[in-house]
């Protein structure tokens, strides 16, 4: 089965100020296994960056025991390819969303160059 997400990153106190040409990457997180890597894109103008996989990319022990979903979660890079956020803790199970949004804190975007 084919899936498809988007990610929006935004600053955190102004939701219609997004965050463009920064490097995401969407992962499935696992418990017995290693996390599974689904992509990495860039945000373009509007802060959106999309991801397509299948069911092969993230399909193994931790799906058989826990569901047949991905526990999606982002992480975000600097141009320097510096880990900016991750949203690891907050995987949800089971559930493939249409949008995840990602608020960034404009301290922490400064600081990274994202805006």
């Amino acid at each position: 089965m084919q899936y498809q997400t988007k990610v929006k990153l935004f600053i955190e106190d102004s939701p219609s100020e997004w965050i463009a040409c920064a490097i995401v990457c969407l992962y499935d997180r696992d418990r017995l296994s290693r996390d599974d890597h689904l992509g990495m894109d860039i945000t373009d103008v509007y802060g959106e960056a999309t991801f397509s996989f299948s069911d092969a990319d993230f399909v193994d022990l931790d799906e058989r025991l826990g569901g047949t979903l991905p526990e999606l979660y982002v992480k975000v890079f600097d141009t320097d390819g510096q880990c900016v956020l991750s949203t690891r803790s907050q995987a949800a199970r089971n559930s493939v969303p249409e949008l995840i949004r990602i608020p960034i804190e404009r301290g922490v975007a400064r600081k990274h160059n994202l805006i």
